[in-house]
């Protein structure tokens, strides 16, 4: 792997509007290539594109420090991006390299603990943004692709969402803990299964500067020993979602109202970037309380013995009803839903509140995937037996390898930014099933979604 030139002034680079390099200094370049980008693509070094992503929301300047990886080498470096009319200029004013931090001692004892044999599995570290940063060469004696630089680990790994099985990996990110035994497959072979261990890296001044751990294959090592029911801990515990509601609603609420206020300009005229950075400021309180709702929701339908309400609901007047609730949204971005008419009905038997919750979901979805000035049609009918609610949009679509992918849980297929939670699609699958029905998908990258909510019918 090459080296980095050196860097003795100020690395500059000029970005456009989505974020993509229009001119880089050489070592801006090479760091760009190791992290598999194009020279003129979009910015895709994890740490760099993060801060891209903040100032392209908040439109203001930003000034932060940096941890990246190339090769054998950490490099810290302070990154100031601040933006204009045609995007924004990036400018690195320091740039130190260094060897990388050893990982924590414990590690080595992990991977004895699982491999049981170091001689088999491979090492491997991610950034705080779960991308490979470096992997062991015996990956390519394993008989399969290894990840490749920059890939997201979620996105090689499918980690094991049995409704019985806990996520020691999504659990430990949480909490920035090490953790063992965390089972995946392969995406691109569903035969082939891992055990995955790993630690956090943590740089000098206490912040995450990713994971290092190692991949074991499951037919290479004996299953772990069963442990004693009453001795099983999740570090969550069962009334997460409650107590996250208890601590954060209140304080949230009050955010996301004074921001509202100093939004709108309600006591006096205030400076437009001034109004505009309150404006992002609510908007993110919103995504946070909407995460609370969705981790309190995940919390419920996992549950042992979850159940619905059986009662008789109308998908056509639901369907209106949700498109009313996200009216402001579509009308901001240009997007018109267009809903069954007055008079249609598609009763179903369900419970009222939770067909809301999917049908908000679902087009609360499309509007955020439809481009400017195009049409979201909700539909519904009424035959054999089950009621349907289809909603279509005019979006890129989705590839049909991902038709299942995106039902899985925290998946956030395409979302750029700080755009959902990767829960919502996953908890209106769970619901719909709950009440003897699901939710399914009918797409093609390039011809928008058609998103199906399928629920057993009334009858009296």
């Amino acid at each position: 792997m090459s080296a980095l030139p050196a860097v003795d002034a100020p690395v500059q680079a000029t970005l456009d509007a989505d974020g993509r390099l229009v001119a880089a200094d050489e070592a801006l370049l090479a760091l760009q290539v190791e992290a598999g980008g194009d020279p003129n693509g979009l910015l895709v070094i994890p740490a760099l594109a993060a801060l891209v992503r903040l100032v392209q929301r908040l439109r203001i300047p930003i000034s932060r420090g940096v941890e990246v990886a190339q090769g054998e080498t950490d490099i810290s470096m302070w990154v100031q991006l601040r933006p204009d009319d045609e995007g924004m200029a990036l400018a690195i004013v320091d740039w130190q390299a260094r060897t990388p931090r050893r990982a924590p001692e414990d590690v080595p004892a992990i991977h004895l603990a699982v491999a049981g044999d170091e001689g088999h599995g491979w090492n491997w570290q991610v950034d705080t943004r779960l991308r490979f940063r470096t992997v062991d060469q015996d990956a390519e004696e394993l008989g399969h692709e290894p990840p490749r630089i920059g890939d997201p680990l979620t996105a090689y790994f499918q980690l094991d969402t049995r409704d019985d099985t806990a996520m020691p990996l999504l659990e430990a990110l949480a909490l920035r803990l090490p953790f063992c035994n965390q089972s995946a497959i392969l995406r691109a072979d569903a035969a082939i299964a891992y055990r995955i261990s790993g630690a956090p890296l943590f740089d000098n001044g206490g912040a995450l500067m990713g994971y290092r751990g190692r991949a074991v294959r499951i037919d290479e090592v004996p299953a772990p020993a069963p442990q004693p029911e009453a001795e099983v801990v999740h570090i969550f515990g069962p009334d997460l979602g409650r107590r996250l509601d208890q601590a954060l609603r209140q304080p949230l609420g009050r955010i996301i109202a004074n921001a509202s206020t100093i939004s709108g300009q309600l006591e006096g005229p205030l400076r437009q970037d001034y109004a505009e950075y309150a404006a992002d400021i609510a908007a993110a309180g919103r995504h946070l309380l909407e995460l609370v709702d969705d981790l309190a929701d995940l919390q419920a339908i996992e549950r042992p013995g979850f159940t619905t309400a059986q009662e008789e609901v109308d998908l056509a007047d639901l369907a209106r009803r949700a498109a009313g609730l996200l009216n402001v949204r579509a009308n901001a971005r240009r997007v018109r839903i267009q809903t069954p008419p007055l008079g249609e009905r598609a009763p179903a038997r369900a419970e009222y509140r939770r067909v809301l919750q999917i049908l908000v979901n679902l087009i609360g979805n499309a509007v955020r995937h439809s481009p400017e000035d195009s049409i979201i049609w909700v539909r519904v009918d009424d035959e054999a037996g089950r009621a349907r609610a289809i909603v279509a949009d005019q979006g890129g679509g989705i590839a049909s390898e991902d038709h299942e992918r995106i039902f899985e849980r925290f998946e956030r297929l395409g979302l750029a930014g700080g755009e959902g939670s990767g829960l919502g699609l996953y908890i209106s699958r769970k619901l719909a099933r709950a009440m003897g029905g699901d939710v399914t998908v009918d797409s093609a990258m390039g011809q928008g979604a058609r998103f199906t909510l399928d629920l057993p019918g009334w009858t009296a």
